[in-house]
């Protein structure tokens, strides 16, 4: 139950005691609160009248109370303060509470007032969700564009609207508190599809436009279902495409990278351990699943990330579960520990408290991800499916 905030293992769960303790369990120790714990800090939800505000400290301490860390989201605009106003119709409700801010002051205000009232409990804040995706960055609706991009219309100028954003959120919070981490760019892995910018994109719009001086952690989100581990897998080539720009310009990423949002078992969970006492045959490999959700781990600590938000704890709901199953991560239907959650919980074990510090190729397609730790080295190996054959070591020091 104690804090970690230096590992790596980090989710997305509702600050309900079942789940916090299932994740504290199996080795994660960070929580980002988007969708899961939205309501309890997004803007929309504690301002939805100008100076009336809703504020859940029960469920935010309740979090904290057994030691896990939060990484909130600034993010959000009541439909008073924000472009909703000029579009006076539900399109989708999710999404109208993602139009821009109107006036920056408001938004500045909002910052001001959850980093306050959170000193010293909360105190790392991931600014907006998806930006490159028009849904979550509008300023309009036009029915006549819904193929495109489900309607929604940014400004002119999105990226420089979102490092603005940045930038309100990043002096904001400082000026609370100097030890406040702020996240920044949230760009993607994903290329240009239905309208939206793709991660090549929109860091180099966010780059250009100054957003490198008002973040302290460079984030992106990865979603993917090839398997990983390897050379120029899917999790390193979405890397370039998310800072190649960065790299091209600096020859380096010059801050740290949190990867805030990504699965790699879309559609892979499902009934776990559940066999006789479900009215239906459960086709799941949990071999295959529990795999490929280390691998995505793996692989991201492999690329230098910081840190690994899986996506989500908090998206079960009943037996068989098929709407939701893509994004389902570590538990079943009812939402207790899928057999992946051994997996990841013996993956912890291991990497906590140690730092990536190369990759091997120990034979032909089989791969070795070398983390160092106090008095202690762990060898990742990562076979892919065709490999040349290969012998574990054995010796006194070794243990596999």
């Amino acid at each position: 139950m104690k804090d970690a905030p230096n590992s790596p293992f980090g989710i997305h769960t509702n600050s309900t005691v079942r789940h916090i303790l299932m994740a504290k369990a199996i080795g994660i120790n960070w929580t980002r609160l988007h969708d899961a714990g939205s309501n309890y800090l997004m803007w929309y939800y504690i301002e939805p009248e100008k100076g009336q505000w809703v504020f859940h400290d029960k469920e935010i301490n309740r979090y904290r109370k057994y030691g896990m860390k939060i990484l909130a989201e600034l993010g959000t605009a009541p439909k008073w303060a924000s472009y909703y106003q000029d579009v006076r119709r539900d399109y989708n409700g999710y999404f109208d509470k993602f139009y821009q801010p109107k006036n920056l002051d408001d938004y500045a205000n909002y910052v001001k007032t959850v980093t306050e009232r959170y000193k010293g409990i909360i105190d790392a804040y991931d600014v907006w969700n998806e930006p490159w995706i028009h849904a979550w960055w509008g300023v309009g609706y036009d029915e006549k564009k819904q193929a495109e991009h489900g309607g929604y219309i940014t400004s002119e100028k999105p990226m420089e609207d979102f490092v603005k954003l940045m930038a309100t959120a990043y002096k904001t919070a400082k000026s609370v508190d100097e030890k406040n981490i702020i996240l920044g760019f949230n760009t993607t892995t994903s290329p240009a599809e239905n309208g939206n910018f793709s991660g090549n994109e929109w860091t180099h719009g966010v780059l250009e436009s100054g957003g490198l001086d008002f973040c302290d952690i460079i984030c992106y989100h990865d979603y993917t279902v090839e398997g990983l581990g390897y050379p120029n897998d899917a999790s390193e080539r979405g890397f370039e495409m998310a800072f190649s720009v960065i790299k091209e310009k600096l020859g380096t990423i010059p801050k740290p990278v949190w990867m805030t949002e990504g699965l790699s078992t879309m559609m892979k969970n499902g009934a776990g351990f559940y066999n006789h006492t479900i009215p239906y045959v459960s086709l799941e490999d949990v071999v295959d699943s529990s795999d490929a959700l280390c691998r995505y781990v793996i692989s991201h600590l492999g690329l230098g990330v910081n840190k690994v938000f899986l996506y989500s704890m908090h998206t079960h709901s009943y037996f068989p579960d098929n709407a939701l199953i893509q994004y389902r991560a570590l538990v079943t239907e009812e939402g207790f520990l899928h057999p992946s959650a051994s997996a990841y919980s013996n993956m912890a074990w291991h990497l906590e408290d140690t730092n990536f510090v190369k990759r091997l190729t120990l034979a032909e397609g089989v791969y070795a991800y070398v983390f160092e730790g106090k008095n202690k080295a762990v060898a990742v190996l990562s076979p892919m499916i065709n490999h040349a054959e290969y012998k574990l070591p054995f010796g006194e020091y070794v243990h596999i």
